[in-house]
């Protein structure tokens, strides 16, 4: 399964972006504004720089804390993570209106992730940061979501995600079948595109959505779209750790 899953990741880190959004099944919805409600603390990553300008999806796990895929935070000209005061999160947003919006503090990536690494499966199972925001956005406005492993069997997973060709609205797809996996890698049947880089990956457990993966890239293998996404519950210890002394410092 291993070679399996570095064969394909390896296909996909050597396309150029504008292939890997091509012939991408769009099989999801956009969710209306009361559907909005219930994902607010889903938001945009902006990306803001004179030279260079990005967008990817982010979610917020405390009040001033979101996961998201640390490449979203890593500049592809420089291979430098982007200064704190050019990332904005902006939650909920949705049609040019948000639930709360703040610049990042501080941007803490997986020790252990290398931008344009050499190991595939080490890129992808470790494609995760966290951004400390310089205004937390109060629970009322945007209940954080917890992070839980990922659930086995046939397990019904879901998407939440902005998207270039969708980016003012969150899109919802459902049914989200776990294809394979690898130590933290998870080959996903989701159909993604840009933006969807950080979207979190939903599992309904004991009557709560919880947290259990984050999409870092995407391929079409053997005729059919996969979604790579890390877990997170074997990576948010380190992170968090790695936040921790940041704050200590």
């Amino acid at each position: 399964m291993r070679a399996v899953i570095a064969f394909a990741l390896a296909l996909v880190l050597a396309l150029p972006l504008e292939a890997l959004g091509r012939g991408l099944l769009d099989r999801r919805r956009m969710l209306t504004a009361e559907e909005h409600t219930a994902w607010r603390a889903v938001g945009r990553v902006n990306i803001a720089l004179f030279d260079e300008r990005g967008m990817c999806t982010g979610t917020l796990i405390a009040e001033d804390i979101v996961l998201t895929a640390a490449h979203c935070v890593i500049s592809s000209r420089t291979g430098e993570i982007f200064a704190p005061g050019n990332i904005h999160f902006v939650a909920g947003w949705r049609q040019g209106q948000s639930v709360g919006h703040s610049k990042a503090a501080s941007i803490t990536i997986h020790p252990r992730y290398r931008h344009q690494g050499d190991d595939p499966l080490e890129q992808i199972g470790t494609d995760l940061a966290l951004i400390r925001l310089r205004q937390a956005i109060p629970p009322q406005a945007a209940p954080a979501f917890r992070v839980a492993p990922t659930p086995g069997g046939d397990a019904s997973l879901t998407l939440i995600s902005y998207r270039r060709d969708r980016a003012h609205a969150l899109t919802r797809q459902e049914g989200c079948e776990v294809r394979g996996a690898e130590g933290s890698v998870l080959a996903l049947g989701c159909d993604v595109t840009f933006g969807a880089s950080g979207s979190p990956v939903f599992a309904e457990i004991d009557g709560e959505r919880r947290l259990v993966a984050v999409i870092s890239a995407m391929s079409r293998t053997r005729g059919q779209n996969i979604a790579w996404a890390v877990r997170v519950d074997e990576a948010i210890a380190e992170l968090l750790f790695g936040l921790e002394l940041k704050a200590v410092r």
